[in-house]
């Protein structure tokens, strides 16, 4: 599982350089669609119905279309778009259902609403950083901040975790595992910052940088057991089985849905380079 994880992370870090650093950002824009698609599929098939494909294919086009709407600077219009189009298409399917033997639930309404606005709109903000001056680093930043977060967790919990059960909604999650989060986010995002100041020639504010890390780190893991209190609560272990090792987008990508957003208003705010 280990060498599973660690070849699909290495697949997905040159990804990673290859839309940040090589490919125009368009590519990024479809990748975050097609990402937004899938998710919305396994955020359905968890707490809605997708025995009806009408249930995650509305608000999956609309998870499609708004990191479009983005690139192309439309992206308040395709929002209201895309938030009218749901509000009808998700509660007709409700009124008409309702007394029959298969009736949409307000919970699924709600989740397509989520699935298809706020997720992708979160996640748009990778694009958003992706657009700005030096955006390519930007971008990578945001992704060293998970990472390193998720990294620290897991290998604080493998070889030091002592103190489980802190949080019900992930038992096996552990207090070193958090402190390990912590402070890989921190070490991972100043050696980001070496490598910008000294390699490439960038001035860099470290303290910015260590504000991204910590506030990051908070949105990291939040995304992170929020994800997983949606699993404990349907009783699944993971999303989907799409990438071997980690489970499926929603299982990969939680993090950076809570953590993107947050980069691109603090870069927007106190930019460090």
């Amino acid at each position: 599982m280990l060498l599973t994880r660690t070849i699909m992370a290495a697949v997905m870090i040159a990804a990673l350089l290859a839309l940040a650093l090589w490919l125009p950002a368009v590519w990024l824009a479809a990748a975050v669609a097609l990402l937004g698609f899938i998710g919305v599929y396994e955020l359905m098939r968890t707490v809605g119905d997708t025995k009806n494909p009408r249930h995650f294919i509305w608000p999956g086009l609309a998870a499609a279309a708004i990191p479009l709407g983005f690139y192309f600077e439309r992206a308040e219009l395709v929002i209201r778009i895309s938030l009218t189009f749901l509000m009808v298409v998700l509660f007709a399917e409700a009124i008409f259902t309702y007394g029959t033997e298969k009736p949409v639930r307000f919970q699924t309404v709600l989740s397509g609403f989520f699935g298809g606005i706020l997720i992708p709109v979160c996640m748009s903000a990778l694009l958003q950083l992706r657009m700005m001056e030096n955006g390519g680093a930007l971008l990578i930043m945001a992704f060293v901040i998970t990472a390193m977060s998720d990294t620290g967790g897991y290998f604080g919990g493998m070889f030091f975790g002592r103190h489980k059960g802190v949080l019900k909604c992930s038992p096996n999650k552990s207090l070193e595992g958090f402190v390990g989060s912590f402070l890989f986010g921190i070490l991972g995002i100043l050696i980001f910052g070496v490598i910008m100041d000294k390699a490439v020639g960038i001035s860099v504010n470290y303290l910015y940088l260590v504000l991204y890390a910590v506030l990051g780190n908070v949105t990291t893991q939040i995304g992170d057991l929020a994800f997983s209190v949606i699993k404990r609560e349907h009783g699944i272990k993971d999303y989907g089985n799409l990438i071997p090792g980690h489970g499926g987008v929603l299982d990969r990508f939680d993090s950076i849905i809570f953590t993107a957003p947050l980069v691109y208003l603090l870069v927007s705010r106190f930019p460090a380079f």
